[in-house]
């Protein structure tokens, strides 16, 4: 039997951090998804997989959008069959001050940066756990453990991220 290359998603796969790992990822032969809110702006995506040699499948996904992220995993889902790793980097900066940052600000960042990556957790969780067999990597912050001045929003979304992944651990590792 052929051995199959494991599949690996990387959110925000666009720039910076997701840019990196998922070329990373494909250059050491994984079968990689590289989500982007729009496929048009992925171009040094593509020259720099071109570069290296590498393929990354660019899937047009929103994180911050519950129906972006159901139809961007069932073509993941349906093109590859399953999912090994999950990578959940995209997400947001937001600068302010508690005293000055309204409660909507609060949560649009909460809405990217926390409930994304419950999003596409719960996309993959389940055939991870019927093929008891899956990597889950949530990408946070130094600011998710130690407060950075004027980044409230960031910094709570992040220490959220930080408290949400280890209950993650615990609720996975049985």
């Amino acid at each position: 039997m052929d051995h199959l290359p494991p599949v690996a998603v990387v959110t925000g796969a666009n720039s910076g951090i997701g840019r990196a790992t998922a070329i990373h990822l494909a250059a050491r032969g994984h079968d990689v998804y590289g989500t982007v809110r729009s496929k048009d702006r992925a171009t040094k995506l593509a020259a720099m997989s071109a570069e290296r040699g590498v393929a990354v499948k660019l899937v047009e996904l929103d994180i911050a959008d519950d129906a972006s992220v159901r139809r961007g995993f069932d073509e993941i889902l349906e093109r590859a069959g399953f999912v090994d790793v999950l990578v959940n980097n995209a997400g947001v900066g937001a600068n302010g001050v508690t005293e000055e940052t309204t409660s909507a600000e609060y949560l649009d960042v909460m809405n990217v940066n926390l409930c994304g990556v419950v999003r596409c957790t719960q996309a993959v969780l389940p055939q991870m756990r019927e093929r008891r067999s899956g990597a889950i990597v949530n990408i946070t912050s130094v600011a998710g453990r130690v407060a950075a001045l004027a980044q409230s929003p960031y910094v709570a979304s992040k220490w959220a991220l930080e408290g949400l992944s280890e209950g993650l651990a615990q609720e996975v590792a049985p």
